[in-house]
This record gives C-alpha cells, structure tokens and sequence, in this order.
C-alpha cells in the first residue's frame, strides 16, 4: 500500500512539475501582451495627447499592472521630481522589475530598448521607434500563442510519462 501511495505521490509531482512550466509559459504570454498594452499607450499619449515622456509614463502607472505599475511611478517621480537621466533609470527600473520574470533575454531587451526611443525630439520619431518594438513584441506573441497548445499537450505527457517511469524503476 505503501508503495502503491508513493508511485501516486511520484506521478503527481511529475505532473505538477510539468503544469508549472506550462503555467510560467502562460505568464509570459501575459507579460509580453502587457509589454504590447503598454507601448500601444505610451505611444498614443505622445502622439495624440502631446504627453510628455513623465506625465505619459505617471498616466500609464495608475492603470498598468505590476510590475510595471510601481516601476512607472518611480521612473516618474525620480525624472519629472529629480531631473534624474530617463534612460538610465528606465534599464535600473525594469531589471529590478523583470529580475523574477519567466521573459527569455530577447523579450527583456524588448523592454529594455523601449527608453531608446525617447532620444528622439519629435514624436512621430518617437511613435515610430515605438510601432517597430510592437511589431517585435507582436511577433513573440504570434509565436507564443501558436506553440502554446501543442507544447503544453507535449509536456504534460511527457511529465505524466517521466513520473510513471520513475514509479515503475522504484518498484
């Protein structure tokens, strides 16, 4: 019985290995569209609403989600309150807020690279630097979205497939 209740044991933890990396897939996915959500903002506050870079970043803290929110806020305060470098802060905010993110180092630089477009003085410059990060960031999105269901199915089976193995073996 004893046995029998550990191969259970063995084969659950198998699978709830293999549902968690499916689940940081699903957040990642949920972070880069946040990303998208974002950028789609920033650009339409300085294009159609003539936002300044800090006033369009405080307006997109109030609604963004963490941890983009706290980070927004920050970056507003310390450049609008400080006068402190906009791009400098932009790199030390979002490492600190993407340290823990399931993000793959080319979607991190996604958002690293954002502050570069604001080294552009007039704001179709800068709406068009943003627009290329979007379809950069639509494009990790796509792919995302069209592996999302068969990996899932694929790694689920071979968790389910690893924990029966490794019962068997300990039998």
């Amino acid at each position: 019985m004893e046995k029998l209740m550990g191969c259970l044991l063995v084969i659950i933890g198998c699978a709830g290995f293999a549902g968690s990396y499916c689940r940081e897939a699903a957040v990642r996915l949920h972070m880069l569209k946040q990303i998208r959500s974002i950028y789609e903002d920033m650009k339409y506050y300085i294009t159609y609403q003539k936002a300044a870079i800090p006033e369009a970043l405080w307006r997109i803290s109030q609604k963004a989600e963490e941890p983009f929110a706290g980070a927004f806020l920050d970056i507003y305060q310390r450049t609008y309150e400080y006068g402190e470098d906009l791009i400098l802060i932009w790199r030390q905010q979002m490492e600190k807020a993407l340290i823990c993110s399931p993000l793959t180092k080319k979607e991190k630089r996604l958002v690293y690279d954002f502050a570069a477009c604001f080294g552009y003085m007039e704001e179709a410059a800068q709406a068009g630097a943003i627009g290329e990060l979007q379809r950069e960031v639509n494009l990790q999105i796509e792919e995302l979205e069209r592996d999302k269901k068969s990996k899932n199915k694929i790694i689920m089976s071979f968790g389910v497939a690893a924990g029966i193995l490794i019962s068997i073996l300990l039998l």
